[in-house]
């Protein structure tokens, strides 16, 4: 297979930076279709056809990550640069896995998990065999380029600070290492980073429609991926067939206002989370009413910051900060509050934490994940670098006096999950390599409008997303009531591998699948705890430690904030 880390080919030294929305020296409205075979002009279908007619050399998927299924990989090529496909020329990985139901088949099914960041092979896998789906359409996964084992985009340096309650030192911090990030993108990955857009990923999409000879595609996208999918549709609305958008973003706030509206959300999260823990006060005793269990919660985030937790698994230890994150996330998953409510308490009151591993052991875990070789690492998971050059797709501020004042609001008013992190000048303010291609206009397209899945107390994408997607593209809204989670469709229990949401899969598969035309509905989130234990037993309290252990592994909260999971 091909190393993890492409090279980029081509006939010429210097890459293009400008990008037109079609292969003509003039071009078209950001809404017309971009596809050449769609348009009357022989050129620009002759320089697209390497790409529509290559052959595809399908095998059997080697990584780790990707094992244990009957998964095909493969490469193809997309030009770098879309208006100058002659030139450079990088690769896009991906996956395969044909219909369990051949005599049933209607075509192909792209996906996209979201992040921008995000590897998306395994959703192939995901999709095909925890969804009906993978009955009736070949799963195609892919890396978008940029991540994964597509044509890696590399700034070669740290990421900058993410602060969701930040002081005034913070906030200075976080300005100057962004300057630095930004140039050491500039200098490491100039030369790609015009061209890692959402058109140019769409336009590779369309690139594996016609390299697989499907007139058609159906899409489901997560997160991220709406927006993704939105576009693809735009520029190709005569080839999109159905089309699932779960827990879309707001089209009319890309990126800085949808990237604001996260915290916001996490702030009503936690306002519903302090109302169920005065509710049961007799148990968690960490306040009678909402507003003490908020002051609670502040008191807490100040004396961390002052005097951080060094027994716990975030590196120099958990501080102020690291809570506000924890509560945001805890308060947005209202299933589980009961045994998050215990891990808080443990920190309100600064008790001591249980041992790693209680008397007796674990149970043995029958069904362990496969371990992963550390030269595969990078091509499963994410990629902050490629993050940031899709967000430069759009325009941002460049006073930095409106940053500052905005993360001085936040940490006062919005301090939960991502909190002040979002509100700080991003690399796109001072990055030189910015993409010269417009945001796309989206249209409605697709054989029917798409079916979009919106939750009530999304935290990632907050709810006035939904409407404003549907608004836009005449979609159907599919309204999750009193659920704080993100990205629903093919969710499985992780214990015991039920459907999480049998209302979401049911109202998408009788569309995807059997053809019905989407229409509103609401379906009821996870439930809240009815009763509560006296107390948790080690096992379960330090599972939850060992989930926050993998969260500070991951990237900072803003970064992963428009993924899947």
């Amino acid at each position: 297979m091909p190393p993890a880390r492409t090279v980029i080919r081509g006939t010429s030294a210097g890459l293009a930076t400008g990008l037109a929305l079609s292969l003509l020296a003039t071009a078209p409205a950001a809404a017309e279709p971009d596809d050449p075979s769609l348009v009357d002009d022989t050129a620009a279908i002759d320089a697209l056809a390497p790409f529509h007619d290559q052959e595809i050399d399908w095998a059997p998927c080697e990584e780790a990550h990707l094992s244990g299924s009957e998964a095909e990989c493969a490469w193809i090529e997309v030009p770098l640069d879309y208006s100058a496909p002659e030139g450079e020329r990088i690769e896009i990985a991906i996956l395969r896995m044909s219909a369990s139901d051949p005599e049933a088949r209607r075509g192909i099914l792209l996906s996209n998990p979201g992040g921008p960041g995000l590897s998306g092979r395994d959703l192939g896998i995901e999709l095909a065999l925890d969804s009906r789906a993978g009955e009736v359409y070949d799963s195609i996964g892919m890396d978008p380029r940029g991540t994964g084992a597509s044509t890696w985009i590399d700034c070669e340096g740290e990421p900058p600070p993410s602060y969701p309650r930040p002081t005034d030192e913070q906030i200075s911090e976080v300005t100057r290492e962004t300057i630095r990030y930004a140039r050491d993108c500039d200098t490491n990955a100039g030369d790609l980073m015009p061209h890692m857009t959402t058109a140019d990923t769409a336009r590779d999409m369309d690139v594996i429609r016609a390299a697989l000879g499907e007139e058609r595609v159906s899409y489901v996208g997560y997160s991220y991926g709406t927006y993704l999918g939105a576009v693809y549709g735009s520029l190709f609305p005569e080839r999109l067939d159905r089309s699932v958008l779960d827990s879309p973003v707001n089209p009319d706030g890309i990126w800085r206002e949808d990237s604001l509206a996260q915290a916001p959300a996490y702030t009503a999260n936690v306002e519903r989370y302090a109302i169920w823990l005065a509710e049961h006060d007799e148990v968690f005793g960490m306040g009678g009413s909402p507003d003490t269990i908020i002051r609670t919660f502040e008191e807490t985030a100040d004396r961390l910051q002052e005097e951080p937790r060094p027994d716990l698994f975030f590196p120099g230890g958990f501080d102020g900060n690291d809570f506000m994150a924890v509560v945001g996330e805890f308060a947005r998953d209202q299933s589980e509050w009961d045994g998050s409510a215990w891990f808080l308490k443990a920190l309100v009151e600064d008790e001591p934490f249980p041992e790693e591993e209680p008397e007796g052991g674990f149970e043995e875990d029958t069904d362990p994940e496969p371990e992963i070789p550390e030269d595969e690492l990078d091509l499963s998971g994410y990629n902050l670098d490629l993050h940031t050059a899709v967000m430069c797709e759009a325009e941002w501020p460049e006073d930095v006096s409106i940053y500052h004042s905005d993360m001085r609001d936040y940490r006062d008013n919005h301090p939960y999950g991502s909190g002040a992190s979002w509100t700080g000048p991003q690399a796109c303010t001072f990055s030189e390599k910015q993409p010269t291609e417009p945001l796309v206009d989206l249209v409605p397209a697709g054989s029917t409008g798409p079916l979009i899945i919106a939750a009530e107390y999304d935290a990632n994408t907050a709810y006035a997303g939904g409407p404003a997607m549907a608004k836009t593209l005449d979609g159907s809204l599919l309204t999750i009531t009193d659920e704080g989670g993100h990205g629903f469709y093919a969710s499985l229990d992780p214990v015991d591998l039920a459907p999480l949401h049998p209302c979401v899969d049911d109202a998408v598969d009788a569309y995807l699948v059997d053809g019905t035309d989407p229409q509103d509905l609401e379906c009821a989130g996870l439930p809240r705890p009815e009763t509560t234990s006296d107390g948790p037993d080690t096992e379960e309290l330090t599972d939850l430690f060992q989930r926050f252990e993998d969260y500070d592994g991951a990237e900072p909260t803003p970064a992963r904030a428009l993924g899947r999971h």
